[in-house]
């Protein structure tokens, strides 16, 4: 098949893919966008005050853990160089906004996205052990349970989403549901700028039998083929992006990604609406 062939046919599949969901991502997504705030409660307090025509202008949010191999700690934070909060801290402020009257979302369902981090300390390539693995994956859904007592307690339809760029991670949580869930759970795979640009991205290949409703790609580096190998398991693309240019509202306009995850959130959603 040419490639002229395959784009158009990517283009008309796109066609027929529901509207796109934008996600704040790092829960840090008023503008203009400065990642140095990235996971922290007075962005997150922020970025939940965004509103576009009365409704807000997201579909979900972004919260990222960190497990601090040095003294165990489960932690709200993107990395050991910024804010380093306890991860449950952000669950409260989640509970705040599930309370409040009114809309929470731009559409019917709010979704929470956890990141948990691949590596343990400041160096990306010290990943976890087996016991980090399980302590991890105990935060996680410790994050879960807040979250969603908070939803049921306030009749809000969400759904949790668990990401990671780690395969055994994912794995970890998914080997440690607990018996109930209160609200649904989507796990998501998270292929980033490939190596050697960056050593965190692993095979597709990696998440084999896990059930991924999303292969989330950076919005400059994502092939057709890549496209086609995630519809072939059944899931959706979903995108992260930071500075938006032409080329991101053209690979938008292509691949029709389910969720973007945008520090930009008030133009994207007027990009989306207009």
């Amino acid at each position: 098949m040419r490639s002229t062939e395959l784009v158009l046919l990517v283009a008309l599949a796109a066609c027929d893919r529901p509207p796109s969901l934008v996600i704040c991502h790092n829960a840090n997504c008023a503008e203009p966008a400065d990642p140095e705030r990235d996971d922290t409660i007075d962005a997150l307090r922020e970025s939940l005050a965004l509103e576009s025509d009365g409704l807000p202008v997201f579909d979900g949010v972004e919260l990222d853990t960190f497990f601090r191999a040095a003294d165990s700690t489960c932690l709200y934070a993107h990395d050991l160089d910024t804010d380093q909060t306890p991860a449950l801290e952000p669950t409260g402020v989640m509970a705040e906004y599930f309370a409040r009257p009114g809309p929470i979302g731009h559409g019917a369902t709010f979704y929470v996205a956890v990141e948990l981090k691949s590596h343990v300390s400041a160096d990306k390539t010290d990943v976890h052990d087996a016991a980090q693995l399980a302590s991890h994956a105990t935060c996680a859904w410790e994050v879960y349970q807040a979250i969603a007592d908070a939803a049921v307690a306030n009749d809000r339809d969400v759904v949790m989403i668990f990401e990671a760029f780690n395969p055994e991670l994912l794995r970890a949580v998914i080997d440690a549901t607990p018996a109930a869930l209160p609200i649904p759970v989507e796990y998501s795979a998270i292929q980033g700028v490939p190596a050697p640009l960056d050593n965190q991205t692993r095979e597709l290949g990696d998440y084999a039998g896990l059930p991924l409703a999303y292969v989330e790609f950076h919005d400059q580096w994502i092939l057709d083929a890549q496209y086609e190998a995630v519809r072939s398991l059944g899931a959706e693309i979903a995108m992260f992006m930071f500075s938006a240019t032409a080329e991101t509202f053209a690979v938008i306009e292509q691949y029709r990604p389910r969720l973007i995850y945008t520090s930009e959130a008030t133009l994207l959603r007027r990009w989306l609406d207009r």
